[in-house]
């Protein structure tokens, strides 16, 4: 979900009566869906020739999620919709990616993944502050759910003015395709043989997600609930994430360029751990200083997008959906109990998820400096 509604997810959730453990089970539910797609969805992106057509399908069957959700009366609804997106998402999200690599040169790749992170934090500068006075008009969040449905019904209408300009604007990925071998699993792990050190970029990938997924649903309720952050301050923390990605997305990327991509990200992600500790020593009294958080966030976020070019480059693009298989396999199989420990971890002490996310980045930098550089595959140089 956008900036808009999914801001406050967790918040409308809380506020139809689901506690910190079943928020967490929705997720999970997610997760589970994810995993025993990966693989039949993989196969099918790289099998499928006419991949415009598939993506609007799928982005079309995405558009009721927000329109029911502005309806819900109960958070037991949402084991449904969460079903629903993921199915949705399985197909769509490796077909996107396929389009984002397509788009660009291998030498313009990290300068256009910056323009393209640039022109939607210009689209998107002030809807969060926007749709936070919305909600305040509305009540605020002491009167959610109800303050809080009109936030999903424009998320409605923006997702099928998106979609149309999808349907008239997308056109179709050229590229060459290896034919897939025979026997799904085996051609699913054959990549691993093609890509050596693809082993560690996976490990890589399925850790960040097991702990986002701890602390990654209950963000706006530790800000709301623990740092008695009020709607406005919710809303300036999108705007300035925003804004600053405006400002910062391409300069950092043309330092990525000079001092080296990697380096940049290892950088980065020290600031994302810097990021999360700010949230932590944020004082109940004073949740303004979460804006320090949510500067830092979108620093560390622009300083990875020479990470991003980094794996982009990694995978081959015939190998893509098949690599998004088999990532989102084992990546929904960890994340399966994540966000349920990050519902129990909650009611123990909320601080506690934090923390081990401070831990996380901080680790996972030695990780990133092990994944050895490798020859640029073909299909990438020709895109």
């Amino acid at each position: 979900m956008w900036g808009g509604g999914g801001r406050y997810t967790s918040i409308f959730l809380r506020a139809l009566g689901a506690g910190y453990v079943e928020i967490g089970l929705l997720n999970s539910i997610s997760s589970f869906v994810s995993m025993i797609l990966s693989i039949p969805s993989g196969y099918l992106v790289d099998r499928v020739k006419k991949l415009k057509r598939l993506y609007i399908i799928g982005s079309l069957f995405a558009l009721p999620v927000t329109l029911i959700t502005a309806f819900a009366q109960s958070w037991h609804i949402f084991m449904g919709l969460r079903v629903w997106q993921s199915i949705v998402g399985r197909i769509t999200m490796p077909i996107m990616n396929i389009f984002n690599i397509q788009s660009y040169s291998n030498k313009d790749r990290v300068t256009g993944l910056a323009f393209t992170s640039t022109l939607g934090s210009a689209v998107g500068l002030f809807s969060p502050l926007i749709i936070a006075y919305i909600i305040d008009y509305f009540g605020g969040l002491d009167m959610a759910p109800d303050s809080l449905r009109v936030v999903f019904l424009i998320q409605f209408v923006v997702g099928v003015l998106a979609f149309l300009l999808l349907y008239f604007k997308l056109e179709e990925p050229e590229f060459e395709r290896s034919p897939p071998k025979p026997g799904v699993i085996s051609n699913m792990t054959g990549i691993f043989k093609e890509v050596p050190g693809l082993y560690r970029l996976l490990l890589l990938n399925v850790t960040n997600m097991f702990f986002m997924q701890i602390r990654f649903p209950f963000a706006q309720l530790y800000f709301y609930e623990v740092k008695n952050a009020s709607v406005l301050i919710i809303g300036w923390q999108g705007t300035i994430q925003t804004a600053v990605g405006l400002l910062f997305s391409i300069p950092l990327s043309n330092l990525a360029n000079k001092l080296g991509r990697r380096k940049t990200a290892y950088i980065g992600r020290f600031v994302t751990a810097l990021c999360v500790l700010s949230a932590i020593l944020t004082p109940p009294d004073r949740p303004e200083f979460l804006l320090v958080y949510s500067f830092l966030s979108a620093i560390g976020t622009a300083m990875s997008v020479g990470w991003n070019a980094f794996q982009q480059e990694y995978i081959p693009l015939e190998f893509r959906g098949r690599w998004s298989g088999v990532s989102s396999l084992l990546s929904a199989l960890v994340t399966i109990p994540a966000p349920i420990i990050g519902g129990y971890l909650w009611e123990w002490n909320p601080d506690i998820a934090w923390w081990i996310g401070v831990a996380h980045y901080l680790l996972s930098i030695p990780l990133m400096m092990s994944i050895k550089e490798r020859s640029t595959p073909k299909s990438v140089a020709r895109a």
